[in-house]
């Protein structure tokens, strides 16, 4: 399958689409490509979106993270024109992104008489994105590329197979190359549909919200501890530690999404607690830190605890037992210098 290619000095590419191959924005699809075009430019722009059937034959399956011997790098084997592709996968290190994640990055090395690379999640969506490639990789000195995904939060969770594509100048498409990745839910339910035997959180209380501000999940615990992405564990912690380990009981906010306004589309904070929470009031505040110049921010707070899953003996399941919406103004954004907006007073079975 050829596709037709043409350079366009303003974002790097264009295409000219042939058959029944309609060119589109792509906005709204579940996974959205962006580039960084050349310069003077900085920042990335959307790649071209082509709606129809990604191009190419396909090759085995990759998992995310799988390495070759080349170090860091899948390689794929000769297979026609364009003959390689080589998919950097170590941003995947973790094998795995959350449901609406974005500016997650992915790039590669491709072989000499590759123009552009195609990308697409197999069976979601209407197209596939292609990419310009770019600068030679200073120690193989063949061509690269370099994307940020958005992920949408509707994809489904469990495994999917991100795949890669090849193109030459001719329009002449290689091989797919598939690299299967988790997709796990932003509520923390044990990767559910990766894992054969999820093992949830004792209890979980999420904040959500539908704008990209900085919006923090704030819980006063019963010994008067205020947990925040701050301060983010019922217990002494340095407050940039996330990943510190923790005694058994305690809890810890998994992430302080849109931080200072770094903008990573997760927009979902959870406290979780592996096991059952200590005993007592715990009173939930929703904090507007920063608005990031958006006029108004709609909030979502739900506490989930689990309970024995349906038709399977000893597996558990996150079900709420309490879930709230409310609204914020950008003129309520305090910089965390005051508690924010009160939403409930919460006690743990």
């Amino acid at each position: 399958m050829k596709v037709a290619l043409a350079i366009a000095v303003s974002l790097g590419l264009s295409l000219a689409c042939t058959g029944n191959e309609e060119s589109r924005t792509g906005v709204g699809e579940p996974l959205i490509v962006k580039v960084l075009p050349p310069p003077p430019a900085k920042s990335r722009v959307l790649a071209q979106f082509i709606k129809g059937k990604l191009p190419g034959s396909p090759l085995p399956l990759l998992d995310a993270g799988q390495a070759s011997s080349t170090g860091g790098s899948s390689s794929v084997a000769d297979a026609g024109t364009p003959k390689t592709l080589q998919a950097n996968l170590t941003q995947f290190s973790e094998r795995y992104v959350l449901q609406g994640q974005a500016n997650v990055p992915i790039g590669g090395i491709t072989s000499k008489d590759v123009f552009s690379v195609a990308v697409a999640l197999e069976n979601l969506g209407t197209g596939y994105w292609v990419v310009p490639v770019g600068p030679l990789d200073g120690n193989t000195l063949l061509p690269t590329w370099d994307i940020t995904a958005d992920f949408g939060r509707d994809i489904p969770q469990g495994y999917r197979n991100l795949q890669y594509v090849p193109i030459d100048g001719s329009g002449n498409a290689g091989q797919i190359q598939s690299q299967k990745i988790c997709v796990a839910g932003r509520v923390p339910n044990g990767f559910q549909g990766c894992l054969p035997n999820p093992n949830p959180p004792a209890a979980v209380i999420s904040l959500s919200w539908d704008t990209n501000v900085d919006l923090d999940l704030q819980v006063l615990a019963p010994d008067g501890r205020l947990i925040e992405p701050k301060n983010p564990a019922t217990v002494d912690i340095d407050a940039s530690a996330l990943n510190a380990t923790l005694p058994a009981d305690a809890g810890r906010i998994d992430r302080d999404s849109n931080g200072y306004c770094s903008i990573d589309g997760i927009r979902f904070e959870n406290l979780i607690w592996q096991t059952v929470p200590p005993k007592g009031p715990f009173l939930i505040y929703v904090n507007l830190f920063d608005a990031c110049k958006q006029p108004v921010v709609h909030f979502n707070v739900t506490v989930y605890t689990a309970a024995p899953a349906p038709g399977d003996a000893g597996l558990k399941e996150l079900r709420s037992m309490y879930s709230a919406d409310g609204i914020l103004l950008d003129f309520q954004a305090n910089g965390g210098s005051n508690r924010g907006f009160f939403v409930n007073e919460i006690v743990f079975p």
